[in-house]
């Protein structure tokens, strides 16, 4: 078939170049294909395959040594993992003014005395301050009690009073104060 060595040799180099150019189409399409599920990064997807078409092989090596090692949904899926465990894990309250821990059915701190729950009136367990109603037993919670006892001074007047004159009625109700520095007798005055 062949009538010199010089036409198996033509025909070893054209297998041997055919075949270099089809893995290295191979290598190339292959990285690319790796670096698009690692990166949504287009100058990090060129960079990787003109690494790779540039070197050949030790491009393709290199290529292995620096490229991220999880893909986009392995970083996803741990992603989900971390949220579900930290779903799962019981909440740790720390004490808004020592920032020391203080478990869930503690009323006050017991380092610096900052009231941190109410109790309920119905049941008596620990509710939080911002709770508008018991979930143990559905009374008021400490939320829903703060805003329906309003303080004196928001109530409202009887038509033609006024806040001067409001104020000196209370002034007037009220027993005076003893001065500071005298003696207290024990015994209260009464306003003239």
């Amino acid at each position: 078939m062949f009538d010199s060595w010089q036409g198996v040799v033509a025909l070893v180099v054209a297998l041997s170049i055919a075949y270099a150019v089809i893995l290295l189409a191979g290598m190339a399409v292959w990285t690319f294909r790796d670096i698009r599920q690692r990166t949504h990064d287009g100058w990090a997807q060129a960079f990787a395959v003109g690494m790779v078409v540039l070197f050949n092989v030790l491009g393709l090596i290199l290529y292995l040594v620096i490229r991220p090692s999880e893909t986009l949904t392995e970083s996803y899926e741990r992603r989900l993992e971390t949220e579900a465990l930290l779903r799962d894990l019981p909440e740790r309250r720390n004490c808004p003014r020592c920032d020391r821990v203080a478990r869930d059915e503690f009323l006050l701190c017991p380092h610096c005395r900052t009231v941190l729950r109410e109790p309920c009136l119905g049941c008596g367990r620990a509710l939080e301050l911002s709770w508008a109603a018991c979930p143990y037993c559905g009374a008021q919670g400490p939320q829903a009690i703060r805003s329906t006892t309003v303080p004196s001074s928001l109530q409202q007047r009887p038509a033609g009073e006024t806040a001067e004159t409001s104020h000196e009625s209370a002034q007037t109700a009220q027993p005076a104060p003893h001065a500071a520095g005298s003696p207290s007798t024990g015994a209260t005055q009464r306003p003239s």
